[in-house]
């Protein structure tokens, strides 16, 4: 079958299926979902894993014969590049582990030239005072920009998806 399929294009679109477009300019072809055994929600989920949060941004949705999909924006919703405007930016770097459920990873603190006391510094300077308080914390070994998140969140427990969509949380 890998074989046959390699050398006939008929013989693959038949045997592997071929991608399908299930939205075009915004609009959803529902007999095109209906075909591919897709629904809205699979869509839409789809759709949210491809940055795409509003079906008016999408050029072409289009379900590939693997199940994956592929999403064209609208020219106008693309986001700029650096390149759109001539323009050369700063190097990025993964960020370094600091902190991870309240440990401290010691390498990290040392590869990056700091030390315990400079943690706990910048940890007081988010007026937190123990390191069980944070779930996380990083630093870009770059910019040095710190990133701390602590386990007490002040958001609603049990977030509905679907309240966010209604603009019950903003």
């Amino acid at each position: 079958m890998s074989y046959i399929s390699m050398k006939s294009r008929p013989a693959r679109k038949v045997l592997e299926g071929e991608p399908t477009i299930v939205v075009l300019n915004g609009q959803i072809l529902e007999d095109n979902l209906r075909k591919m055994h897709y629904n809205i929600d699979d869509l839409i989920s789809e759709l949210r894993q491809k940055d795409v949060f509003n079906l008016n941004d999408v050029k072409y949705a289009i379900l590939e014969s693997n199940g994956s999909m592929s999403v064209l924006k609208k020219t106008d919703t693309k986001p700029l590049t650096p390149k759109d405007m001539n323009i050369s930016p700063q190097q990025q770097s993964l960020p370094s582990e600091l902190i991870v459920d309240g440990q401290i990873i010691y390498q990290n603190l040392a590869q990056n030239n700091l030390n315990g006391k400079w943690l706990m510094d910048m940890l007081a300077a988010h007026d937190i005072h123990s390191i069980k308080e944070v779930a996380y914390a990083s630093i870009d070994p770059l910019t040095k920009e710190f990133y701390v998140d602590t386990y007490k969140d002040s958001v609603p427990k049990n977030i509905d998806i679907s309240d966010v969509y209604k603009g019950k949380l903003e």
